[in-house]
């Protein structure tokens, strides 16, 4: 690579005198503020302040560097316990971030055709009000259900904010491109299963991994890849425990740094995952390696099914908060009998067989799992996921031979239809070991302060919102019931809606989050649904390829200008806002500013009410985002003022946070053990919970809502992925590779294509291709090539490597800002979104739709699309720009 434009020095020195370009629709004299907690500095002072990043959804710590009413450099808090005073490069381009010349500076308002990029300037109030105008006037004429909203992850602080909204509002309809198809499959498994957080390093959980004293001897990476995903907290607390002698094993089609040094890389055909974890249960089933004292009296394993319902058998239902009392096939009187919980030792349960009760054919939960798995010998799994049988076993011995351990599960899973049954599927593996809240095990429910879920409950939706009409009203969520864990619709049902005016069509859509073209399957289609409709919002930092079909755009503010209170092991920290640039925004607070304006309206014009509580009895609206933080932080009696000045401290000593075994603890409202967060609290493992979901929603709704099509599976099941390079088909032999994603250590997202410096280090995308296959389709190194597959056509550039098996290839999501005001908008030159799958068939929980696993096709290109940048110095344009001193005006806009 050519040398950068700028080295580290040059550019601390040039931002000394930095500040901001212009909006980007043209013109306006600099003007930005600086934060509350910067302003103790006199003019020539340094005045650091600690605060925590959000390029990602990592919160590593940051100590910000402001001198002159600017930020001037970003180093890592060492204090804070999961990054150690590390930042990736991610957390280090948060200057150019900020003050990109490109950033949304004012509120817009189109003034062109859709896709033309035309916009006028104008005031929050007339954004306010235009936008509230609209809404009440399609909710009076169409339903609340006509207006829809989606927000994303991408660093997003407030993701919470629009759901909320929504409900308050009484629309059922807002969506995530992630949720399903990113993180939602773990957060209710586990949630379901066991009642404690998943096990995702990405998503600040495993925190046993951040203990410089844990026992922990085997970690398992399935489909995550710390080392890219979270380099500077999760993938350095991975590198130090294999340093310490820890053994890994990774499951991922590409080599990434965490497979190329661990014990045992497995490179999964994607979408198979599914597949391997039920030859690994049968492996340990088989072997009678599992914990046998834990399966039997902590699992549900030994209780009777009936194998017609799919139910297990009652003595009766209980209403008093204490668990069902549920039947085992007892060897002592050979006979079924009720086992109260806990247990009852004068019983010994069989915990395999089938039996007859009063007439009625039962089997045990764990011979119902056995059967599961039968199938799946190794063989069976190697030949099905592409690997070698030998290293299948090998893998399985690491984790078996080496406890405590744990298996963390990533995104990779949950990009594909088969998603919820393979998060299933590692609380099962991480089960049937017993690697469950002991000391080294990654499954934990360490106390948490308050101030941060504080924070979540106030800003979560709380489907109590909402009117029983509307809720059944969701779009995509009678089906997939499993969304209402997080209150979400379906993206594709919400797209077919739009189409096809069926069961109700769509008609406004607010949208918070960066590109959705990059971040949504199948992006294309969504562009004939875009032109039906009559209003559309758009809120973020800064212009993207979305923003060119928006009639109306907000600045929102970047992770510096935020405040929050941030959490991490057993310490409390703050996110402050270091700086406030022009006329941005906290997210947070416009949504409350809209409801209040939509509920003035609403009263004004003698229409049925808005909601005029919105986010609760407690706190109606805020009119200063501090009114809600001293909310949060009340949870350790304090104002937000004084908890950011005693920052970072313990909410709890660490000795008395690392609570181990809270199951087996006692409960003094009951006596008796609190065991896990599930009906039975025992762990789940048949999880007969989900058919009651499929059923009726429960326990996620208050009302009961028609059921799905069929009861949802209690135990994990592999499905072949739709596009299947096995079946010999005719698409097979014309799209005969296999596409899978994955995250790189310089974006999150469809964040962060507009940082120069990140860009000089990767400019376009590439695609990793064997090298078997780059001469079976004539394809070189460093040459541009065309990817294709039935929904599209784009570019990259290929990287032959080793580091991807032959028959699959890999490509990141992709946009490029330099050409936002062609006619691609960049979006379509090199978005590996436009090629995967968004119909059907989908999870039948969540309706998880295929953005990993599809077949493409690659052949030689005439080179790169028209317009992108290559050059090192061609994204100097994006640096910030020279300006004069910062003027101080008030923070509140």
């Amino acid at each position: 690579m050519k040398q950068l434009v700028l080295n580290r020095r040059q550019f601390l020195k040039a931002t000394a005198v930095t500040g901001i370009a212009a909006a980007f629709s043209g013109s306006f004299k600099t003007g930005f503020t600086q934060g509350e907690a910067a302003q103790g500095a006199t003019a020539s002072e340094t005045k650091i302040v600690k605060t925590n990043c959000r390029a990602c959804v990592a919160n590593c710590g940051v100590l910000a560097h402001v001198k002159n009413g600017r930020v001037v450099k970003l180093e890592g808090n060492p204090e804070y316990p999961m990054s150690k005073g590390a930042l990736c490069a991610k957390g280090l381009a948060g200057i150019q971030a900020l003050y990109h010349p490109n950033r949304n500076k004012y509120p817009m308002i189109r003034v062109g055709k859709r896709g033309e990029n035309k916009w006028k300037r104008i005031s929050w109030d007339e954004a306010l009000d235009t936008i509230a105008k609209k809404l009440m006037e399609t909710r009076e004429k169409y339903g609340a259900e006509a207006v829809f909203a989606s927000t994303g992850g991408g660093g997003n602080p407030q993701f919470w904010s629009v759901p909320r909204f929504c409900n308050a509002f009484d629309t059922p309809n807002w969506f995530e491109p992630g949720c399903a198809q990113c993180y939602l499959p773990r957060t209710l498994a586990f949630g379901m299963m066991y009642g404690g957080a998943d096990t995702s390093i990405a998503d600040s959980n495993c925190l046993e991994i951040y203990d410089d004293e844990t026992p922990i001897k085997t970690l398992i990476l399935w489909g995550t890849d710390p080392s890219y995903s979270c380099p500077a907290g999760g993938g350095a607390a991975v590198a130090e425990l294999r340093a310490k002698g820890v053994k890994t094993v990774v499951i991922d089609p590409r080599l990434t740094p965490d497979a190329a040094k661990a014990d045992v890389w497995l490179p999964i055909r994607p979408g198979t995952d599914v597949a391997l974890m039920l030859a690994w249960t049968r492996y340990i089933l088989d072997k009678k390696i599992y914990d046998q004292e834990f399966v039997m009296k902590w699992t549900n394993l030994p209780y009777l099914v009936d194998v017609n319902t799919h139910m297990m058998l009652r003595v009766g239902e209980h209403h008093d908060g204490t668990p069902d009392t549920f039947m085992v096939w007892d060897t002592k009187t050979n006979s079924a009998q009720p086992v109260s919980y806990p247990w009852n030792d004068r019983l010994a349960p069989a915990l395999e067989g089938s039996f007859t009760v009063n007439g009625v054919e039962c089997k045990t939960g764990f011979q119902l799992l056995k059967e599961r798995a039968e199938a799946y010998t190794l063989e069976k799994a190697a030949e099905i996921c592409w690997l070698d049988v030998n290293k299948i076993e090998e893998a399985i011995r690491v984790y078996t031979q080496n406890a405590p351990g744990g298996i963390s599960l990533g995104v990779a899973t949950d990009q594909n239809p088969n998603s919820m049954q393979a998060a299933m599927g590692v609380v099962i593996l991480n089960s049937l070991m017993g690697n469950v809240e002991k000391p080294g095990t990654l499954m934990q429910r360490f106390p948490m302060s308050g101030v941060a879920p504080l924070f979540g409950y106030i800003v979560q939706p709380g489907i109590k919102l909402l009117s029983e009409g509307q809720l059944k009203k969701r779009l995509g969520t009678i089906e997939h019931k499993g969304l209402l864990q997080w209150w979400a619709a379906q993206p594709s049902a919400v797209l077919q809606a739009i189409l096809t005016g069926k069961p109700y069509k769509p008609r406004v859509w607010l949208e918070r989050s960066g590109n959705k073209f990059v971040t949504l399957g199948n992006s294309s289609s969504w562009i004939p649904a875009i032109e039906q409709l009559d209003f559309i919002v758009h809120m973020y930092m800064y212009p993207t390829s979305f923003s060119a079909y928006a009639d109306i755009l907000l600045p929102a503010q970047e992770w510096l200008e935020t405040e929050m209170p941030v959490e991490s092991c057993n310490m409390l920290f703050a996110r402050q806002a270091v700086t406030h640039l022009w006329e941005t925004m906290d997210e947070g607070l416009f949504w409350s500013k809209l409801a209040k304006r939509c509920a003035d309206m609403g009263h004004e014009n003698c229409k049925k009410a808005f909601d005029p509580e919105f986010m609760g009895k407690d706190l109606p609206y805020w009119d200063k985002w501090e009114d809600l933080l001293n909310k949060c932080t009340s949870a350790v009696n304090m104002k937000w003022e004084e908890y950011t000045q005693k920052i970072p401290f313990e909410f709890m000593p660490k000795k008395k946070w690392k609570n181990y075994y809270l199951y087996k603890q006692t409960d003094l409202k009951t006596g008796m053990p609190v065991g896990f967060g599930t009906p039975s609290k025992k762990l789940e493992i048949y999880l007969e919970s989900i058919i009651e979901l499929g059923r009726t929603g429960k326990p996620f709704t208050t009302y009961p809502l028609p059921p799905a099509s069929k009861d949802y599976d209690p135990l994990p099941y592999f499905a072949e992925p739709h596009e299947s390079p096995l079946e010999g088909s005719q698409l097979a032999k014309e799209f005969p590779l296999v596409m899978t994603n994955g995250r790189i250590p310089f974006f999150h997202h469809g964040t962060l294509r507009n940082v120069p410096w990140l860009r000089e280090i990767y400019p376009v995308p590439e695609i990793w291709i064997n090298p078997k296959d780059s001469v079976k389709y004539g394809v070189s190194h460093g040459e541009w090539v065309f990817v294709e597959s039935q929904r599209g056509k784009i570019r990259a550039k290929a990287n032959i490597t080793e580091g991807i098996r032959p028959g699959v290839v890999y490509m990141e999501r992709f946009w490029t800002p330099e050409t936002l005001d062609t006619d691609t908008h960049g979006w379509q030159e090199m978005n590996v979104n436009i090629l995967s799958k968004n119909d059907a068939p989908f999870n039948d929980v969540i309706g998880t739709y295929t953005l990993r696993g599809y077949l493409v096709k690659i052949s030689k290109a005439d080179g790169p699309p028209k317009g992108i940048w290559l050059k090192p110095e061609e994204f100097k344009k994006w640096l910030p720009e020279p300006s004069d001193p910062t003027p101080l005006v008030d923070k509140e806009v």
